[in-house]
């Protein structure tokens, strides 16, 4: 059986990178997930960069998945500027992964970059639940029914979080999936492009209010 040298295989899964970061559904991903363009143009680039430089790409074994999760991280990055870190090193996510559910890699900052640790986005979830109604009720109220809106946003948060936990990035928050729980106030027919663009950006910026409340 003919193997594949370290320098050979590397260099596969940075032709690998090039054809995931070219692949139109990753980038429609990435739109959908930003509600920008060029926001997320700007992170997909810096995504891939980010990823270009990892010592250990040639050890990720599911490269589409995890690029997907530096992409939101670059994503959060752009949108709320959290000044997360890259998770470069891999021996470091196993540790994580090896030991109990409180550590962490001192390098991982926000939630981004912490949801590649499956154990730690356990943790967090099993807080997220208990702390449930402590953290609907410091949710503002954004609509004429503030119970339902609270309700949407800690449901999308939450499935974010079991998202992380299997290793794969939730679009919970994405346009189409708000205006499906709650239409009559993302999809409010009498309401301008504006006014609806502006629901979604406030409901995914309570989102990851949330979700840093728990991280945090």
């Amino acid at each position: 059986m003919n193997s594949i040298n370290p320098a050979g295989m590397l260099a596969a899964h940075r032709l690998r990178l090039v054809e995931i970061w070219a692949d139109p559904q990753v980038r429609a991903f990435a739109r959908r997930y930003a509600g920008d363009h060029q926001m997320a143009d700007d992170a997909m680039q810096s995504a891939y960069l980010a990823m270009d430089r990892l010592e250990h790409l040639d050890q990720i074994t599911n490269l589409g998945a995890y690029f997907r999760l530096v992409l939101v991280r670059a994503i959060g990055r752009e949108r709320y500027q959290l000044g997360a870190l890259l998770v470069d090193d891999l021996a470091c996510v196993a540790e994580a992964h090896e030991g109990a559910a409180g550590s962490w890699c001192a390098s991982a900052a926000g939630f981004e970059d912490a949801v590649c640790t499956s154990v730690q986005a356990q943790s967090w979830h099993k807080q997220f639940v208990g702390a449930r109604d402590g953290l609907m009720a410091a949710l503002p109220a954004r609509s004429a029914d503030p119970g339902r809106y609270r309700a949407v946003i800690y449901a999308v948060a939450e499935q974010i979080l079991r998202g992380a936990t299997s290793g794969e990035p939730s679009e919970a928050d994405a346009n189409d999936a708000f205006r499906t729980s709650y239409p009559e106030y993302f999809d409010q027919p009498d309401a301008s492009p504006n006014t609806r663009h502006q629901r979604f950006r406030w409901a995914r910026m309570d989102v990851r209010k949330l979700l840093l409340t728990v991280v945090n």
